[in-house]
């Protein structure tokens, strides 16, 4: 079989690295500094599973060093690599934060179907139709406070009143279009709310 080494003669010893095989090295700072690595991780990002994660990582980026031995200071490689790794996921997370709270994008399609448009079209016209069948001036509180959001001053000097009977007028108005909703009649109705 030819030697892996051809300039060496055949019953040579092969050469020796120097260096510590990678696993020794690795296996020896995980050993050593594992415990504060955790430590230092969990004080930057308070989580438990992140700083387990984050300190895999680092051990795995160590991996892939070609020469690890080679790293002068391989325990500051280790939590300065560890750290980076920390300052890049809360970046991250910022930035998908940052993207979470902006405001959607209004919808361009109505998402309401055909049945629910029509259903509130018909709602909408039952409650017209069941204004008219109130006092004009409970009528015209009603329509001035909730669709042209007068207060109850305003409404009063409109209408002649003291504030006392705009907020009767306001309470009755919407308890009787509440019972016409539920099925009562115009008259069971009146009956309940007006005196």
């Amino acid at each position: 079989m030819p030697s892996l080494y051809p300039l060496l003669p055949a019953d040579a010893p092969l050469p020796q690295s120097s260096e510590p095989p990678r696993f020794e090295v690795l296996s020896r700072l995980f050993a050593e500094h594992n415990r504060s690595l955790h430590a230092f991780l969990m004080s930057r990002l308070g989580n438990e599973q992140e700083a387990r994660e984050v300190a895999q990582e680092a051990y795995v980026r160590l991996l892939q060093l070609q020469r690890p031995a080679a790293v002068e200071f391989l325990r500051a490689y280790l939590f300065k690599t560890a750290l980076n790794i920390a300052v890049d996921r809360a970046r991250q997370r910022g930035a998908r934060a940052r993207l979470d709270n902006r405001e959607p994008a209004p919808d361009l399609v109505d998402g309401l179907s055909p049945e629910r448009r029509l259903m509130a079209a018909e709602e909408l016209a039952f409650i017209e139709k069941t204004l008219h069948e109130l006092p004009p001036k409970y009528r015209r509180a009603f329509v001035l406070h909730r669709f042209d959001d007068w207060s109850t001053e305003q409404i009063a000097a409109e209408l002649g009143v003291n504030k006392r009977m705009v907020r009767s007028y306001l309470s009755r108005t919407a308890v009787y279009c509440q019972l016409r909703l539920k099925g009562l009649s115009p008259l069971a109705a009146r009956m309940q709310v007006m005196p």
